[in-house]
């Protein structure tokens, strides 16, 4: 009998013994040191695959501006879905634009002779561009929670943005970010803000982040059916 109780106390002590560790661990984590470290780490990653929503909410209703499937590699990319409902398919390669017009049935081409070109673009392009922070104020950890399988720490905060299209129609943006905080990676982000001019009116984006520096190929598309 002792020797039964022994072995069922060993067995549980196997048993609890990662769960404990697995809570000592995150309650040692810094959610302000977390968010940074991963923010600087998503800088270096170079390919990835995402999904972008971003919804106009003005009074009681909502107006979907865009819903697209997207994937990055090596400064290329490629996303397809609907803007403002119209159904899009574009590459950006090599600053340059690939736009498929679907009434003409033709890849429209579009050269860009700025450097930074994407930035200029669409923020569907660079999903990443509304999470980009001069400065990080108040981060806080609100909980744990799974994305694909991954558990991550949901932070909020309220930062400076480094985007001047945010900074200059929105106000009072908050932030959620799902951090994976055994990779520092960002799984999942939201960003909710005000107009500035139409109190009434606000804006939420949300994004999920897939496929990190996997081997992603984007070519651009055949517009030979362009020339005459």
């Amino acid at each position: 009998m002792i020797i039964a109780t022994i072995i069922l106390l060993l067995l549980g002590g196997l048993i609890l013994a990662p769960s404990i560790n697995d809570y000592y661990i995150k309650s040692k984590l810094d959610p302000q040191l977390e968010l940074q470290t991963t923010l600087k780490n998503m800088a270096n990653i170079s390919s990835y695959k995402y999904s972008l929503k971003s919804i106009l909410h003005i009074d009681s209703r909502e107006e979907v501006i865009s819903e697209v499937e997207g994937e990055k590699s090596k400064g290329n990319t490629h996303i397809k879905g609907e803007m403002v409902n119209t159904s899009i398919d574009i590459y950006y390669i090599d600053r340059t634009i690939y736009n498929y017009d679907a009434f003409s049935k033709k890849w429209l081409v579009i050269d860009s002779s700025t450097n930074n070109s994407e930035e200029l673009l669409i923020s569907e392009l660079n999903p990443l561009s509304n999470f980009k922070f001069k400065q990080l104020n108040t981060v806080e950890k609100i909980n744990f929670e799974k994305i694909d399988g991954v558990e991550c720490m949901l932070v909020s905060c309220q930062p400076s943005v480094d985007s001047e299209l945010l900074e200059t129609l929105w106000k009072n943006m908050e932030y959620q970010i799902w951090v994976d905080y055994q990779q520092d990676l960002i799984r999942k982000a939201s960003l909710k803000a005000i107009n500035k001019k139409v109190p009434s009116t606000s804006l939420s984006v949300e994004v999920e982040i897939t496929d990190f520096n996997k081997n992603i190929q984007i070519e651009a598309p055949d517009s030979s059916n362009n020339k005459k």
